[in-house]
């Protein structure tokens, strides 16, 4: 049963990774309403916050209610989000539509799946977690391969109203499907952790800030390099008609990457996992600066995907790790807790990059800041008690 209950969590996770996919929304909006970069750009950073919203709701109901339920709520938004965003004709429209209704949708079911089904996998918790990140890390390119297809055939009107009744029935299916294991006779037997901390102990444990802190670097670090991909082939000289493939690279690292540091952290442990993904990046760094010097084209792609890999760690460790160190019992408030550390990287990474990229006017001098904040990722590591 546990192998049924992940692969269907895997498929909803699938389809919670296309909130990654806003850029493909967001050219035919601009073209239809004249609007600008800049203004649209504003709809993924409120997702990203509701995201996070969302999951600390989510961690709230767990509480009383079981996570079907909340699985159904993400239901209705997404019905009502996308069809919402199919009708809308100003810019807080889409904010509210997409941005808040699609983006709490998203962050009630993700807390909702993590804190549920690797309850089945005790002792492989982090092989359960990385799974699940790896469907939702695929999302954006799996399904938005799928989505910009069917929006070069469809105006951009039909393309949400379908998402709104495909995400409404695949959830609605899904939901039933999500639920707690009767832990003697279901689950494996034995507790990862027999210590259970509640939110308000672990805001004053120092491995808490440490792995938030590091979350925050290393998300920022992918987040800088994710958001501006396609810019930077393009400037090692890659022809448009393969952009999207390079900018697949890294949505293939990063797939892979979140089942990788599942498994890792479960048979090293949550700090050498976390070295091991600081040493990652900063690989995947100096092979796309080489790339940048030499114009080579096969060190770019290999760059890409260990950066795509790496960006698979913060996610994965943070879930993996909150359990592992803070217990079971307030799981869910405790995750919702480590997820806020996406609210700054999401700014910090892709507003650094931004701005050196406009001072310098090439992106070698990202890539040196991005190495810095990299080596920086050491020290909440070697702070980190294992």
């Amino acid at each position: 049963m546990r192998r049924r209950i992940l692969a269907i969590s895997t498929i909803l996770m699938l389809f919670l990774g296309l909130i990654y996919a806003w850029s493909l929304f967001a050219a035919p909006l601009e073209q239809a309403f004249n609007w600008s970069r800049s203004q649209t750009s504003i709809t993924f950073s409120i997702s990203m916050i509701t995201f996070c919203l969302g999951s600390i709701i989510s961690g709230m109901i767990l509480k009383r209610r079981p996570p079907s339920n909340i699985i159904l709520v993400s239901a209705i938004l997404f019905l009502i989000g996308f069809f919402a965003t199919s009708r809308v004709t100003s810019i807080w429209g889409l904010y509210i539509s997409y941005g808040v209704l699609c983006g709490l949708g998203v962050g009630l079911s993700y807390n909702a799946i993590l804190s549920t089904v690797p309850k089945w996998y005790f002792g492989r918790a982090g092989f359960a977690t990385g799974t699940l990140l790896m469907g939702m890390g695929l999302g954006s390119l799996l399904l938005g391969t799928v989505v910009k297809k069917v929006m070069d055939i469809l105006i951009w009107v039909t393309t949400f109203k379908m998402l709104a009744i495909v995400f409404f029935l695949v959830f609605l299916l899904g939901a039933p499907n999500i639920k707690y294991p009767r832990v003697e006779k279901d689950a494996d037997k034995g507790i990862e952790s027999s210590n259970d901390y509640h939110l308000s102990k672990v805001l004053k444990m120092r491995d808490f800030w440490m792995l938030f802190i590091w979350s925050i670097i290393t998300s920022a670090v992918g987040l800088g390099i994710v958001s501006n991909a396609s810019y930077m082939a393009e400037e090692v000289g890659i022809s448009k008609d393969i952009l999207p493939l390079m900018v697949g690279m890294v949505s293939i690292g990063n797939g892979a990457g979140r089942l990788i540091f599942g498994t890792i952290v479960d048979k090293l442990g949550g700090k050498k996992a976390m070295g091991i993904g600081n040493l990652t990046f900063i690989i995947g760094l100096g092979l796309i600066m080489f790339a940048n010097r030499t114009g080579v084209l096969i060190y770019l792609i290999i760059g890409f995907i260990l950066e795509g890999i790496a960006y698979g760690a913060p996610p994965t460790l943070s879930a993996a790790l909150t359990k592992k160190k803070f217990g079971e019992k307030y799981y869910p408030q405790n995750l919702s807790a480590i997820m806020l550390a996406l609210i700054p990287a999401s700014l910090i990474g892709p507003i650094i990059s931004a701005d050196v990229y406009e001072r310098s006017g090439a992106y070698l001098a990202v890539y040196s800041i991005m190495l810095v904040m990299a080596l920086l990722a050491f020290l909440p590591v070697k702070l980190f008690r294992e």
